[in-house]
């Protein structure tokens, strides 16, 4: 199997092969075994002959045991080849799959949202709407950035909100970054 045609394989596609290629393994395996034998069951025929004193009949077992080991001996080589295509498909498997993994930003953002909170912009929200003790939620200037990070006074002596950031600290984020990482299989 050429490098070229390894690359054109999805990793479901390479894994049937391979299964593909090992059954066929294993028949070739039995086919040329039981070749090999009738091989033998013909030369004990042609043996046989010949202390008989049969030499027409001794040529032709002779002759069918030497077709037959052709046969098992061409089978040999293709299994060979066969053998050789399944050690390569092994090798390039694993590196397949580790193509196709692909990291959705969106998916990990939301994932992430679902674990630690919501991270993007806060919204004002009435009664009912996830805001404690039918408060409002922090709005767009006091979240800062998408990302989390709290807004500053502008001046020493400014006002603060009474009310602390609705944003998780940032070892909690990092924690489960780490965790849904692990989850996904990408350390």
């Amino acid at each position: 199997m050429t490098p070229q045609e390894l690359s054109k394989l999805d990793y479901e596609g390479a894994s049937e092969l391979l299964l593909a290629y090992a059954t066929d393994a294993k028949k070739y395996e039995k086919e040329i075994a039981a070749l090999k034998s009738q091989a033998e069951e013909w030369k004990s025929k042609a043996a046989l002959a010949r202390s008989r004193a049969m030499p027409e009949l001794s040529e032709a077992a002779s002759q069918k045991a030497s077709e037959l080991e052709a046969k098992a001996q061409e089978l040999s080589l293709e299994l060979a080849s066969l053998r050789r295509d399944i050690g390569q498909l092994r090798e390039a498997l694993p590196i397949i799959k580790a193509k196709q993994r692909r990291v959705d930003p969106d998916l990990l953002l939301a994932e992430l949202s679902m674990i630690v909170g919501d991270l993007g912009e806060e919204k004002p929200a009435g009664p009912g709407q996830g805001a404690p003790d039918g408060g409002t939620a922090a709005g767009k200037d006091a979240s800062g950035s998408a990302a989390g990070a709290a807004a500053t006074p502008e001046a020493p002596g400014a006002e603060t909100s009474s009310r602390p950031p609705n944003n998780p600290p940032a070892g909690s984020i990092d924690d489960a970054l780490a965790e849904l990482k692990k989850k996904m299989g990408l350390l």
